[in-house]
């Protein structure tokens, strides 16, 4: 029940390759694949209803079409024709009137001429079903006899909101109308009584939710209805529907199925109309004040069980009962959230089940935000007793409340987020009890929350939060697992690069983490980190802001992490020669600041970077000029950093878009100090020469 087919899940994914537009154009499915495919794409984004024009002939065996959320226009129907439909069902008219006005009323439409505009004749002789879901529509007089003619096989109507009046008596809607099988009226205005409907001998089932007929003699032909299987009276909160069936002594030999959820309903009377029709089957009677009534003979659905409670919201998903599915909801809640004690394992499990199963297949968006709410709201889920005998399921409950919320239609909005992060963040603090997450758990985790970028800044530090007690109690095997999960690494540079100015402090929290991730990975991990992540100049971003600290504690200790870097960087690779520059100006910043107690190993590898060099203006040069004063003035500086600092200065020279007046000056002033210091090495003092030559040669734009 709770798990998708084969054939459901290849519907999913050729949906989401037609949605995407990345699929051949030289498939082609039969008619229950088209049928279900088309579903699932309208389900993804309503405006796919425009891509049915696009793969037509691909798609040519559809038969079944359900517009009610889609925004209908005139390409939109004229489009219709390219397809065989038996079932067509719309929702809002209103973008019509221009094109089909009502030539008798300026607010309705011409629904007969739209749909002889709509629909091709082979789909007027095998039509059976025919839906309008919109609002308030006004047809024009007449209608029902000109569409009964244009449908002649009609067997199933549902019209919503729809006004019987003199224009339209339900009595003449009815006679026109025959061979009907399945009506549905819901919310049906001026409705006052039923006469007419005995026409329908061949009625099924009805559906009248929340139509509103008060007095007992309107329902009086329901007892003609000799083949009625299925009636729907739910939503009449001011009507007692029931009440009035048993006082107009209707009785309907073949009903089988009654749902009278919502409704005014008293025990006895509910007993009494169960006995008058005793091939009833089933009752739906949710919060109907019948909470306590058993009655043997039938299935009836309400909140005295959770068995009985998630049939009931499963007949609610079904039916598409927005009300009936949200109470059943708010119970699961309350169950979960108050009375969890009094439920055992196995009924806990079912609600769990019944909330995923919402999860992955409710079609209306407000479901699965009521399922996640119950997941982060409802205070079992806190409880040692949900970590513990539910931890198997835990992984697969997160990764799908995740997949549900991001939804690809649009970003995360702001109570996905919170609910994620709620989530999140609970699971977290579970751990600091000494108890260890799953890796695949705590991978999905870390994983989902430095991906989700934080858009909105009241969360930096939840997500901050998250982070840091992930990291600090995971596991030996899991922390070191962690230090090569690309990923993760890639996402804490790239949500840490978006606090430096942001929020300082969360900055150098996940910088912390990230320092004790490389510590430990693998040539391997940095290697793809330096080639794909731009992790050398965020990471040279990083040095430069602690090193104007007072306090070189912490940028000695981030030696060790840029000699590992600069050992997987090649000068000689084009696309590498930025990321060794700034890792070779790192090093002669450390060896400057005399926090290297072996310099001799330090000059050798600036020197041997010195050698492979040639000169690219890649910098940006404001953002070295820190680094270009420690390594060439200070007291510690050796030969190796100071012709190191030479080149960086040179590389800068032709950089128009960022050397200013007073920078410009910087570099010449720096030159001819070098040039002129006899205590220097003569390459270094020529490497300074070399540099006021350029200096000359280059653009004059700025001498004085």
């Amino acid at each position: 029940m709770f798990f998708s087919s084969l054939f459901q899940l290849a519907v999913k994914s050729v949906a989401q390759h037609i949605h995407n537009e990345k699929i051949p154009l030289d498939f082609h499915l039969n008619t229950k694949s088209s049928n279900a495919v088309v579903r699932e794409l309208l389900k993804l984004d309503p405006e796919n209803i425009r891509k049915l024009e696009k793969y037509r002939k691909q798609l040519s065996k559809l038969t079944e079409l359900d517009l009610r959320k889609c925004r209908i226009d005139e390409r939109v129907v004229l489009n219709l024709k390219n397809f065989k439909l038996n079932s067509l069902e719309f929702g809002e008219l209103h973008l019509l009137k221009r094109e089909f006005p009502d030539p008798t009323n300026i607010y309705g439409i011409d629904v007969v001429s739209l749909l002889e505009e709509a629909v091709n004749t082979d789909s007027r002789e095998i039509m059976i079903h025919l839906g309008f879901t919109g609002q308030e529509e006004a047809f024009m007089s007449g209608w029902e006899k000109k569409i009964s003619k244009l449908f002649p096989y009609l067997q199933s109507i549902k019209i919503i909101f729809k006004r019987f009046n003199e224009r339209c008596p339900f009595s003449s809607f009815c006679v026109s109308f025959p061979n009907l099988r399945v009506l549905d009226i819901s919310y049906a205005r001026d409705l006052s009584s039923l006469n007419g409907i005995k026409n329908l001998r061949n009625l099924q089932k009805l559906v009248m939710c929340n139509a509103g007929i008060r007095n007992f003699h309107g329902y009086q032909e329901l007892s003609e209805l000799k083949n009625l299987k299925v009636l729907e009276v739910s939503g009449e909160d001011r009507v007692r529907v029931i009440r009035n069936l048993l006082t107009a002594e209707v009785r309907m030999e073949s009903l089988e199925f009654l749902d009278c959820s919502m409704t005014p309903v008293e025990d006895h009377e509910l007993k009494t109309f169960v006995e008058r029709h005793p091939k009833l089957k089933t009752v739906v009677a949710i919060t109907t004040g019948c909470d306590e009534l058993y009655i043997p003979t039938i299935d009836l659905l309400k909140f005295n069980s959770p068995h009985s409670t998630v049939k009931s919201l499963e007949y609610a998903l079904t039916n598409e009962s927005n009300v009936l599915a949200d109470r059943c909801m708010k119970y699961i809640y309350q169950k979960l959230n108050t009375n969890h004690e009094q439920l055992n394992d196995s009924e806990i499990r079912v609600f769990l089940n019944v909330l995923c199963y919402v999860l992955r297949v409710a079609k209306d968006e407000w479901a699965k935000p009521w399922a996640v709410h119950c997941f982060f709201e409802s205070n079992f889920f806190e409880t040692e007793r949900f970590f513990t005998t539910f931890s198997l399921e835990i992984p697969g409950i997160v990764e799908l409340i995740f997949k549900s919320l991001n939804n690809s239609k649009r970003q995360l909005n702001y109570f996905s987020l919170l609910s994620i992060l709620k989530i999140f963040k609970r699971i977290v603090d579970f751990s600091r009890c000494g108890r260890v997450l799953q890796d695949r758990l705590l991978s999905f985790i870390m994983e989902k929350t430095v991906e989700l970028q934080c858009p909105y800044p009241e969360n930096i530090r939840e997500v901050t939060s998250i982070l840091i007690e992930a990291n600090r109690f995971m596991s030996v095997d899991q922390y070191s697992k962690m230090c090569n999960n690309k990923k993760v690494i890639k996402g804490l540079f790239d949500f840490a690069h978006k606090l430096i100015t942001f929020d300082p402090s969360s900055y150098q929290q996940i910088m912390e983490i990230i320092v004790s991730h490389l510590t430990r990975a693998t040539e391997n991990t940095l290697n793809y980190l330096v080639s794909n992540c731009q992790v050398v100049e965020k990471w040279f971003k990083y040095v430069m802001i602690i090193s104007q600290s007072p306090n070189n504690t912490s940028l000695k200790d981030r030696l060790q992490i840029e000699l590992r870097l600069i050992k997987v960087i090649n000068p000689n690779v084009r696309d590498e020669k930025a990321e060794a520059l700034m890792a070779c100006s790192i090093l002669s910043l450390l060896l400057a600041k005399n926090l290297f107690d072996d310099q001799e190993y330090l000059n050798n590898i600036i020197e041997e970077f010195n050698e492979s060099w040639s000169r690219s203006n890649i910098l940006d040069c404001p953002n070295v000029t820190g680094v270009l004063n420690a390594i060439l003035n200070s007291k510690h500086s050796k030969d190796e950093s100071i012709c190191f600092g030479l080149k960086l200065m040179s590389t800068s020279i032709n950089a128009t878009d960022f050397v200013t007046k007073e920078y410009w000056n910087w570099i010449r002033a720096t030159s001819e100090r070098i040039r002129n210091n006899q205590k220097l090495a003569k390459t270094t003092r020529e490497s300074a020469s070399a540099v006021l030559y350029e200096m000359v040669m280059s653009d004059t734009r700025w001498k004085s």
